[in-house]
């Protein structure tokens, strides 16, 4: 105890009180300047545990802390509890951003959405927040939003968040401004490490194995917690089911330290110290290709105005119409992103072509590139022009000639199939273009394609920069 201070201290004796965590049960948070929260089986651990948090365990009939999060601000953090009686409640600090707030107090009326809610804080006033399906978010990293996109029926931008609908559970979801991330949800485990030291340690907690874990195996896995506020995402907890009575196999860094691990575990072998997003995912089932035609709303309103489940239209408003759901009722969307219930009276279509939902052919085409990218492996390369429409413009097609290119695109291709992530922008394709940088794309090639494959990743990593350019002007 000699090292802790006395606010500390009496934390320590408030959270001895507390009953502890069940097996495989773990809560930990990171926070600025070295505080930190420990939930376990074992027992509880704090430093800087905001007093607030401290005066609600020792006056409330609190069982157990269930969740805990620090954000940027000694002010800024998230607790949530379970109570003597088996109910929930959480706690928040007076510093939360203004758009989490916002969502908390939208959520906070309805008692099933209230207990379950969960928050992850990370740096720069970033979070996700998350209760039943219903999620929104500020500040992740672009690929975060995206796969959170990506796991989602629906989803809504603002200026000062994005709102969705996820199609399945979220249980966990960590990230880094450096890169890294970690999601567990319903459908499936999603990361990226761009630091060795993680990776290695990810690696040696399967073992020593370097080729991907299986789903049966990640499924032991019960917590990833991240510090976001470290300057590099190597400060991070790794900790699998226990079985019978052994320890739970674990590996605990701290930056700039050595790994501590559960004797069970093997030191891993040597890894490339970069992977990226297309490496880390496990293999879900793809969406089926979605179609809509443009149609003109004729009225202003909606039919039954009460009815909320249908969509608001303004006449002469343009709306895609995604889903025949009989007696002349479809799915529409507006402008903004939202969808509803809209009576086929209500609308004229735009004649009968049919159009190709651009964001569930970018979803394609970025599962299929996971699939082909794999370390050494590439003999050829990927088909860019099986997702991207046809361009009109006569003077793309000298381009795309075999004595001028081997992608087979165009800069009005790629911008076509970009736009449908719905979070297209200078930074996003910063982002995005990474992977095809000749000497990082280089790593996915079997020796002896290596240098005509770089030299094609090179092209398409040009007309990423001249999309880049685009949004600049």
């Amino acid at each position: 105890m000699t090292n802790l201070s006395p606010d500390d201290v009496m934390a320590s004796t408030a959270l001895d009180r507390m009953d502890k965590l069940q097996a495989d049960q773990y809560t930990v948070a990171f926070g600025p300047n070295g505080r930190q929260f420990f939930a376990t089986p074992n027992g509880y651990a704090a430093v800087q545990l905001p007093m607030t948090v401290l005066k609600h365990i020792l006056t409330k009939p609190v069982r157990k802390v269930v969740w805990a999060s620090y954000g940027s601000h000694s002010d800024s953090w998230f607790f949530a509890y379970e109570l003597q009686d088996g109910s929930s409640t959480f706690q928040v600090g007076a510093g939360l951003p203004p758009s989490l707030q916002k969502f908390i107090d939208r959520i906070t009326p309805v008692d099933d959405l209230r207990s379950s809610l969960r928050v992850q804080l990370g740096a720069n006033d970033s979070f996700v927040a998350w209760t039943k399906t219903s999620w929104a978010c500020d500040g992740v990293p672009a690929a975060v939003e995206v796969e959170l996109y990506r796991l989602s029926s629906a989803h809504l931008r603002s200026d000062s968040s994005t709102r969705g609908s996820m199609k399945g559970a979220l249980s966990q979801i960590v990230w880094h401004t450096d890169g890294t991330y970690f999601i567990h949800a319903q459908q499936g485990y999603f990361w990226n490490f761009d630091s060795s030291v993680t990776l290695n340690a990810w690696v040696r907690l399967w073992l020593g194995r370097t080729a991907a874990a299986s789903l049966t195996e990640l499924s032991e896995l019960v917590l990833f917690a991240l510090d976001p506020h470290a300057p590099v995402a190597e400060t991070f907890v790794l900790i699998k089911q226990q079985h019978d009575a052994h320890e739970a196999p674990f590996v605990i860094h701290f930056h700039q330290d050595t790994a501590h691990t559960a004797e069970a575990l093997e030191p891993a072998p040597p890894v490339q110290p970069v992977q990226d997003t297309q490496l880390q995912h496990i293999e879900r089932e793809p969406e089926k290709p979605k179609f809509f035609r443009w149609a003109i709303s004729k009225t202003t309103g909606r039919p039954h105005p009460k009815d909320s489940w249908q969509l608001e239209l303004w006449r002469g408003q343009k709306i895609k119409v995604w889903e025949d759901l009989g007696k002349s009722w479809h799915i529409a969307e507006n402008g903004l992103g939202m969808k509803g219930w809209v009576h086929g009276t209500w609308f004229a279509f735009c004649g009968s072509r049919v159009h190709k939902d651009p964001y569930s052919t970018l979803t394609r085409f970025q599962e299929d590139m996971r699939k082909l990218l794999v370390p050494g492996q590439l003999r050829d390369f990927p088909p860019l022009l099986d997702y991207m429409g046809e361009c009109a413009n006569a003077a793309c097609q000298p381009l795309k000639t075999t004595t001028t290119t081997q992608i087979g695109i165009c800069v009005h291709n790629l911008h076509t199939l970009l736009e449908g992530s719905g979070h297209y922008s200078y930074d996003w394709l910063k982002e995005e273009r990474n992977v095809w940088h000749p000497d990082k794309f280089a790593r996915y090639c079997h020796p002896s394609c290596k240098e005509q494959l770089k030299t094609h990743a090179q092209e398409v990593f040009v007309l990423y920069g001249v999309l880049m350019d685009m949004c600049e002007k």
